[in-house]
């Protein structure tokens, strides 16, 4: 019955989206080690939505530091040079600039010209987090709001040390308009793979984990050929892009799974895309702590819950739901109907809430919603105390589902 209880109320959030947020401790650790590899995060911008910012600390001392405007055409900016390291705080020096970083648990953060950390309302989106390899194999798809655009798809799978990497394309009626495959290997983080084009033509494609971590960046090492990657869709699309995973299963949804704990969501992806806030139950002191996840450009993908509030240490224990974008391996959304959810699984029963009929789904333990306006009139049964299946139409769209885990 708790379970319905989140269907049952509507949530009343209150914005707390930097109060996870710790600040640095600046001391000074003369035996500090520097973490090499890479480092992301996504910085304050004036007039974008952020700054995606990427620093690559290598062991000879040199640096690679990126920054990206987000949708600015040319606000892609590479810089090289060398840093150093003193105590606890690492700067690095390219052309006559030094960017000033404090180094604490893995994190850098950015400091002011005079190395003092900066206050004030951005400051938990002044951070850089050192990152974790990451687990290429998966399905994934083009993010889009509109389920008639060009749905583009990509499977990474291991084959031994390599990867069978596999693109499809397709309208929103489902039927495919393009497919291409290869097989590539990993090079520095990186999978290099050849897809196959026509008449044994290839062209080289580099794929690597997208900057917030969602999924994973596809481009083209030659420049000159981009639109022979274009898989049809009337030529309104390309290989090249953006790709997010977007399964949906009964341990997996995108890249969380049921062992996934908020420590490592919070280091995971960039603080502008993790928002924080407190969804209340049937009581006055049962509070929720509700982290919303959002894409680059804050478009809301999935509401993240854990069973006991401020303990980062808490497994995921409910994943709501409402973007049609993750979708089952029979293919499932949140958008689809009554009959599509009927012909692919099996309904353990159904219950009412005060403004849904749930439908239990044991399979996916998952809890499906449809809303009671979509409903005939005799959708209950007072006799038996019931909902009537056959007062539910077909057409009826799902409006979310909650998946529960660590129960």
């Amino acid at each position: 019955m708790k379970k319905l209880i989140f269907l049952l109320l509507a949530s009343i959030c209150l914005p707390a989206c930097l109060s996870h947020y710790t600040s640095p401790k600046q001391h000074y650790d003369k035996k500090a080690s520097i973490p090499y590899g890479i480092f992301k995060g996504t910085l304050p911008c004036a007039d974008c939505p952020g700054i995606e910012t990427t620093l690559n600390l290598k062991p000879d001392s040199t640096f690679v530091y990126e920054t990206n405007a987000i949708n600015e055409p040319d606000g892609h900016i590479i810089y090289n040079g060398t840093y150093t390291v003193q105590e606890n705080i690492v700067t690095i020096e390219y052309d006559t600039q030094s960017l000033f970083f404090l180094l604490d648990n893995c994190t850098l953060f950015m400091l002011d010209d005079n190395r003092k950390p900066i206050t004030g309302e951005l400051a938990p989106y002044y951070q850089l987090k050192h990152q974790r390899p990451f687990a290429y194999s998966g399905t994934y798809a083009t993010f889009s709001a509109s389920q008639e655009a060009c749905q583009q798809t990509l499977s990474i799978s291991r084959q031994g040390k390599d990867y069978l990497v596999v693109f499809s394309a397709s309208r929103g009626n489902g039927s495919e308009n393009g497919h291409f495959s290869g097989t590539g290997s990993l090079t520095n983080g990186t999978l290099f793979v050849d897809i196959d084009i026509d008449n044994g033509n290839e062209i080289r494609m580099a794929i690597r984990p997208s900057h917030d971590n969602l999924g994973v960046d596809v481009v083209t090492v030659n420049c000159e050929k981009p639109f022979q990657l274009m898989p049809s869709c009337q030529g309104s699309g390309s290989l090249a892009g953006t790709y997010l995973k977007n399964t949906l299963s009964k341990q997996h949804i995108g890249i969380f799974t049921a062992s996934t704990t908020i420590e490592d969501i919070l280091t995971t992806l960039p603080a502008t895309q993790v928002h924080r806030t407190i969804g209340h139950g049937e009581f006055a002191d049962d509070t929720y702590d509700d982290y919303e996840i959002y894409t680059r450009n804050n478009e809301h993908l999935l509401t993240l819950t854990p069973r006991e509030r401020s303990q980062k240490d808490q497994k995921i224990h409910r994943v709501l739901i409402t973007s049609p974008f993750f979708t089952t391996s029979k293919g499932i959304h949140a958008g689809s109907t009554y009959k599509e959810i009927r012909e692919a699984y099996t309904i353990t029963r159904i219950e009412p809430t005060r403004d849904h009929i749930v439908l239990i789904v044991d399979e996916l333990h998952a809890h499906i919603s449809i809303p009671k306006t979509s409903l005939h009139k005799d959708w209950w049964n007072p006799a038996t105390q019931s909902v009537n299946p056959a007062s539910i139409p077909d057409n009826a769209r799902l409006d979310h589902f909650i998946v529960w885990w660590n129960e």
